[in-house]
């Protein structure tokens, strides 16, 4: 969100609601008083812009135990029930789609099979299981996530290899199949998976990390970057692509045409080709190497790990991982700084809702949001 409001006296009423919003996400049970303090707010400010968000039905009010004389205060909360995100996953092994309030909290979820070949029909069985969740709720924006290169601000895919799908107009297309359901004008986002699950434990998980790099570990290796809480695109719109750092010259061939990728050594598939101690000690070798790279490259807080191979293979996988990095690691970076996800294979499906609460949150700050 950008740091300075712009504009008249609507324009800056508007901001104080969003960050108002986003204070009371971060700290719920807040008082009016410690609100004002906290956003370096005047409180006839504060209660305003609360007064408008109560009535919208977007904050919930309850009394805070007395603590002396005088009227005792009241505590504030997002509406975690009438009010929410929709977030749609798309990858190899299977769909899904989550209803989430703005605390980030599901509110109700479906898994589907894999994505079928076609964008068309992949969007309309996650509209048929989207359908039975909407009665009641107001749903404020909508994130979808997919394995491939994007442009997320144009929404254009380039290339999703492993789905077989290239050149689509993958934001307009989501747009079409939310209207399809009714939520017309519905602001949208879409987001590649690792960027999305990314995000997450940035907004959602309990490392509460500000900087971080995820790695997906599945059919490919792909990673999201968050720098200082938000996405990192790159000038092209693909950063993180480590998968095809070659770790190895001599290594087994790779899909993009050189050899030794680090994709080429760490596929579920190839796991799962033979599920044996030897090979999850030479897996973790190359994570240890991919991790060691990562952190003198981007200097994040944590590499964290996560997909389907981490799935399978957890903590032993990273108990190994671990014990290898200082030989390849600067003295700077710890062992520790390799961790697990703590949102699992939820990564990128909450990480694109916490994306779609935030998106709302930005242009609640800077436009009129329906």
């Amino acid at each position: 969100m950008r740091t300075t409001p712009l504009g008249g006296t609507r324009q800056l009423r508007r901001w104080h609601r969003a960050r108002i919003l986003q204070a009371i996400r971060a700290e719920a049970g807040i008082s009016r008083l410690r609100l004002a303090r906290k956003l370096d707010l005047s409180p006839s400010v504060v209660t305003e812009a609360v007064a408008e968000l109560l009535a919208e039905g977007l904050l919930v009010e309850k009394p805070l135990p007395p603590t002396g004389q005088g009227r005792p205060s009241v505590a504030l909360d997002l509406e975690g029930e009438c009010h929410g995100v929709l977030a749609w996953e798309i990858d190899l092994d299977r769909m899904a789609v989550a209803l989430l309030n703005l605390r980030g909290e599901v509110r109700a979820r479906a898994v589907l099979p894999p994505a079928p070949d076609s964008l068309s029909a992949a969007l309309e069985q996650l509209q048929a299981a989207t359908a039975p969740h909407l009665s009641g709720v107001r749903v404020l924006a909508a994130g979808l996530s997919i394995p491939g290169l994007l442009e997320p601000a144009q929404g254009h895919l380039t290339l999703a290899p492993n789905l077989g799908w290239a050149d689509l107009p993958l934001l307009e297309r989501f747009r079409a199949a939310l209207e399809a359901l009714g939520l017309n004008k519905t602001l949208a986002v879409v987001e590649n998976e690792a960027n999305a699950a990314a995000y997450g434990l940035y907004a959602l998980g309990s490392l509460a990390l500000e900087h971080c790099v995820y790695l997906s570990l599945g059919v490919g290796v792909g990673s999201g970057v968050v720098v200082k809480r938000s996405v990192y695109h790159g000038a092209r719109f693909h950063a993180g692509e480590v998968g095809h750092i070659s770790l190895d010259p001599q290594g087994p061939p790779c899909r993009c045409g050189k050899r030794g990728c680090a994709e080429a050594f760490l596929s579920l598939r190839r796991w799962q080709e033979a599920p044996t101690l030897a090979r999850l000690g030479e897996m973790a070798e190359r994570l240890a190497q991919l991790s060691a790279v990562v952190l003198a490259t981007l200097d994040p807080e944590r590499v964290v790990l996560g997909g389907p191979l981490v799935e399978a293979t957890g903590e032993a996988l990273l108990r190994l991982i671990q014990a290898k990095l200082p030989r390849y690691a600067l003295s700077v970076h710890a062992p520790e700084q390799v961790a697990l996800s703590p949102l699992g294979r939820e990564a990128a499906l909450l990480g694109v809702g916490a994306l779609a609460a935030d998106f709302f949150m930005e242009q609640m700050a800077y436009e009129e949001v329906s």
